[in-house]
């Protein structure tokens, strides 16, 4: 069983899993980094933050101010919460999330932030930092205006869907090591359908959605997991291929938004929602064919309105996390 004493390096394909973890960067605004049980960087960091990058890096006072801006079990000097939780500077969050072998051995950590819960800190809170920086205050604050706010909610959906994914890839790492034919994750199918919604509507500011899939069958889609729906409707819900807009978008296999400037008549007499003000309907492909459909919609009331960038940004999601999707399941 020696596949089982493999370091992290040793088992994931290193190139794959950075393309993976700069996706998700892109697509939630939040760095990210991996490192080995030792601590050691495993990948690049993807979406570092310039108040990191062009700030405190280059600075002299850098180990003063972050150290190796790890916690202490992994050389660090930061000390870490119950939610494995460590504050670099003020109010500024990042959060350790083991990467774990089926026999529960720990591979690596992934890093994800730095990130503001909730609001940022006063200003001039910063001021110490920046006089030992030897910069402007401006020049600091504008650095860390561009640092993503977020709730500790869904900063936990974040870490849950990285892991997520980072955890089957494990599995198809070990898979192929041990030669194996099959391997089954469709236990872990539904949590990580749920928090693909979370992360879909923390992304897009979506007030309705649902994850579609479709049965054994082939041709009839339900529904897997939605937010903003009554549950007795989502549980009724049943979609055949080429029928409904849903249906369409699965049968064509490619995205569509929708709102008040649609001139297809073909979509607009599928329309049954009068309440939403804008929609995308995105298909989830696996193995080269499509096995759901993701749909999120904002009502009337909200000042967001979908656009092709949003379709982009839930494409990427999507294509991230198709990972964990097992088709026969």
């Amino acid at each position: 069983m020696r596949f089982w004493r493999a370091s992290l390096k040793d088992t994931i394909d290193i190139k794959e899993w950075q393309n993976i973890q700069d996706t998700f960067s892109v697509v939630t605004s939040v760095g990210l980094r991996t490192i080995d049980e030792r601590g050691e960087p495993i990948t690049s960091v993807s979406g570092e933050s310039r108040l990191c990058r062009e700030l405190i890096k280059p600075s002299e006072f850098k180990n003063t101010i972050c150290g190796k801006c790890l916690p202490t079990f992994l050389g660090g000097e930061q000390r870490v919460n119950r939610n494995l939780d460590f504050v670099c500077l003020p109010g500024l969050h990042n959060f350790v999330a083991p990467l774990t072998s089926d026999n529960g051995k720990v591979l690596g950590y992934l890093i994800l932030g730095p990130m503001f819960f909730i609001t940022r800190n006063p200003k001039d809170e910063y001021r110490p930092i920046a006089e030992e920086l030897k910069i402007d205050l401006d020049e600091l604050w504008s650095a860390l205006l561009e640092i993503k706010v977020t709730s500790f909610y869904n900063a936990q959906s974040l870490i849950k869907l990285i892991t997520g994914v980072a955890g089957v890839t494990l599995k198809y790492a070990y898979k192929a090591i041990r030669k194996e034919k099959e391997l089954e994750v469709s236990s872990q199918l539904n949590k990580i359908l749920n928090v693909l919604l979370d992360v879909a509507f923390q992304i897009s500011n979506a007030d309705v959605g649902s994850i579609m899939f479709f049965k054994k069958s082939g041709d009839i889609l339900t529904i897997q997991s939605s937010k903003g729906i009554p549950l007795d409707i989502a549980n009724a819900t049943k979609v055949r291929l080429g029928e409904g807009i849903s249906g369409m978008v699965a049968q064509e296999n490619r995205p569509l938004l929708i709102d008040d400037d649609l001139s297809d008549n073909r979509i607009k007499s599928r329309l049954n929602r009068p309440k939403l003000k804008s929609a995308m309907v995105l298909p989830i492909n696996s193995q080269n064919r499509v096995v759901g459909i993701m749909n999120l919609g904002v009502l009337r009331s909200s000042p967001v309105k979908f656009d092709t960038s949003n379709v982009r940004l839930m494409n990427k999601l999507i294509d991230l996390a198709t990972v964990v999707i097992n088709p026969s399941r």
